[in-house]
Order: structure tokens, then C-alpha cells, then sequence
């Protein structure tokens, strides 16, 4: 990176929302950027937008005082006037617009999760760009409900205009990490993008992906708060994770802290006759949580699932779920002899059946 900047270059540093340990990486990044005459006031971090509006934590709190109060820290606004400027046309003719911030700046550095995305394939890189930096039509088409016929490692149209985006826009370095536990860290991956993706994809299968020869039974997957905080997007990752593990009517038991209200699309599960009959609606109307809602209706209608958490039990039930007391009540559904797996951090996990399995 030390190579990449020169004394007065304004700099762009995009943050995804998501990623672990991000004021000790931006930290570090400051300390390049000081060594080289990058002033903190020729610095702007910039996060993403986020469908639901949700504000991530900010990430120079770590920095010198003097150095965070110079350093710009800007969550992008989809809606203000004139807050993207018009960047190019892709090979497609789709005219692209980006965050004033990215589309000026000398250099832009992207940090961020390398993860398994139900719609990119691979979270990571690029994909803290575009579409958050964009414009609210741009978010919009790329809202989606996941594609169940695909694996993470076949093209995805989304993913391969995420990349010739940031070609377009010139950005070359990115600094990835691949999650552990909780907010942990298994690896942080430097570089040139293109080649920080591909190292990355590497590492994230070696800690995260598993391969099963058979469907169990009986699921329990553990949800810990990670960096993006203990929300219904990480209890849908989760769950669908046990959806591609467990046999059909198999029991899955999840363990989570959640205690949040539900959003829009989650309701219409509730409201549904059937977690079937919720995914049309879902898909017309869209809501904000549209990708969570569909993962948590498909995984309702493959499985028994049962919840412990902070959820009120009524709302529990509504959703066809079956509340857990406690610790307790969650080892008797486990008790017998069938087939169980137990999976830590299930949100961040893929599973892959192998040797014919079904």
C-alpha cells in the first residue's frame, strides 16, 4: 500500500459494515498513510448504505484524537442530492453512479469479510463499493430473494458487475478478512484485488465450508454476535445452512441472543397460512429484510425448527418455530440416537453433500 499513495492523494477508505476487528485494520492503514504525508483530512471513510438504515459502529475509535476528529467519516446516503456522481457505463450500457467521495478520490482502499453470499456467491472486495455506494435504484436492483440452484463458486451476474464496476472505477487494493467466531479474525489477506479474492476464497473454504456424506437428523447451529451485531440477517443465514444439512422434517435447534423486533418481511411470514405461501408476496412487495424473510420462509418449510432466544414466545410461535425455555429444554429435543451435527457460528458456514447425497 506504502507504494500505492503519494503526499497529498485523497483517499478513499470504504468499510463494509460487516467486517471484523475494522478500527484495528484502519489503525494499522493510518499508519501507512501517515508514513507517506497523507494528511487525516485528505481521508474520508465511507460505509455503505444499508437497506434497513442501520448505522454501523464507527470505526476510528481506535485512532489518535486529533487524527479521528480531521478524518471524515461519511455513512452513504443513497437519497441526498447530488451525493453520487456519475462514473462510467458498463459493457452492458448500465450508467453507474457512485459516491462523490469514490469517484474523486486519488485512491480507494476497500476493507471488508470475504463470506459466502446467497446472491454475490462471495461476499467481499469490491462488493463494499457497489451497490451501498450507489444510487437507491441501483440498491434496489440488486435486492434479491438468493439463488437456491447456484453454488458460491458458479458466475453470478451481480458479482461480475460488482467487479467491472470497480475496474471501471480504478480500485485496486483491498485489505480482507476472513471471520472467525463471534467478531474474531482467521486471517486478514493484502494486495491487488483480484488476488486477494482468490486467496481469500481459499481461506474462507478451509474455515468455513464442510462437506457432508449424508443429511443428518437433528441440526443445532450456534449464532454468536459477529461485527454486523446479533440480528435477524444473521439468524436466516443460519438457518439456511441448517436447511442444506438437515433432512426433510429434521429437527434443527438454534442458539441465539436475539431480541430484536422483526422487519416487514419476517412479519409476512407471520401473517402467511404457510411459510410456502409467504414467498410470492415476498417477492412482489420486496421489503427491506426481502433476502432474511425468504431464507427463514424456505428453511420453515423444509424443517422443524426450534429457537432459544431473547424473542417474546408468542412471536416465536407465530412464525412456526417452537420456543426454547432454556439450555434445557434445547438438549432433550437433542437426546436419542439419530444423526446429529452441531455447527458454531452457522451464519458464516457453507455445507456441500458430497458422494451422492441427497
Amino acid at each position: 500500500m506504502s507504494q500505492c499513495v503519494f503526499p497529498d492523494d485523497r483517499i478513499a477508505i470504504v468499510i463494509d459494515r460487516h467486517t471484523p476487528c475494522a478500527g484495528e485494520i484502519l489503525l494499522e492503514v493510518w499508519s501507512v498513510l501517515a508514513q507517506r504525508g497523507i494528511a487525516p483530512s485528505d481521508v474520508t471513510v465511507l460505509q455503505p448504505a444499508h437497506f434497513l438504515g442501520q448505522t454501523p459502529a464507527d470505526p476510528r475509535g481506535l485512532l489518535p484524537p486529533e487524527v479521528a476528529a480531521q478524518m471524515t467519516r461519511q455513512i452513504h446516503d443513497p437519497t441526498a442530492k447530488g451525493g453520487c456522481r456519475y462514473l462510467a457505463a458498463t459493457a452492458s450500457g448500465e450508467r453507474v453512479y457512485l459516491a462523490r467521495e469514490v469517484v474523486d478520490a486519488d485512491m480507494t482502499i476497500s476493507i471488508g469479510p470475504i463470506q459466502f453470499d446467497s446472491l454475490l456467491g462471495y461476499r467481499g472486495t469490491h462488493s463494499a463499493i457497489y451497490p451501498g455506494l450507489s444510487t437507491t435504484e441501483a440498491m434496489r436492483k440488486a435486492h434479491g430473494q438468493g439463488h437456491d440452484e447456484l453454488t458460491a463458486d458458479d458466475p453470478r451476474p451481480l458479482r461480475q458487475m460488482v467487479d467491472e464496476i470497480a475496474w471501471l472505477l480504478g480500485a485496486q487494493f483491498s485489505i480482507q478478512v476472513i471471520p472467525a467466531c463471534g467478531e474474531g479474525v482467521s486471517a486478514v489477506i493484502a494486495g491487488q484485488a483480484e488476488s486477494v479474492l482468490r486467496r481469500g476464497k481459499e481461506v474462507l473454504s478451509d474455515c468455513w465450508r464442510f462437506d457432508l456424506s449424508g443429511r443428518p437428523e437433528v441440526v443445532v447451529a450456534g449464532i454468536d454476535a459477529d461485527a454486523a451485531g446479533h440480528d435477524w440477517e444473521q439468524l436466516a443465514a443460519a438457518l439456511d445452512t441448517a436447511r442444506r444439512m438437515v433432512v426433510r422434517d429434521g429437527r434443527v435447534v438454534v442458539l441465539t441472543e436475539l431480541a430484536s423486533e422483526p422487519g416487514e418481511g419476517v412479519k409476512m411470514i407471520c401473517e402467511a397460512r404457510s411459510p410456502r405461501e409467504a414467498l410470492k408476496p415476498l417477492r412482489e412487495m420486496a421489503p427491506p429484510d426481502l433476502l432474511a424473510a425468504t431464507q427463514i420462509a424456505k428453511a420453515l418449510e423444509w424443517m422443524n425448527v426450534y429457537l432459544l432466544s431473547g424473542l417474546d414466545g408468542q412471536l416465536v410461535a407465530d412464525l412456526l418455530m417452537i420456543p426454547l425455555g432454556g439450555l434445557d429444554e434445547a438438549s432433550r429435543v437433542v437426546e436419542g440416537t439419530e444423526p446429529c451435527a452441531i455447527v458454531s457460528g452457522a451464519h458464516h458456514a457453507e455445507v456441500r453433500l458430497v458422494n451422492g447425497a441427497q
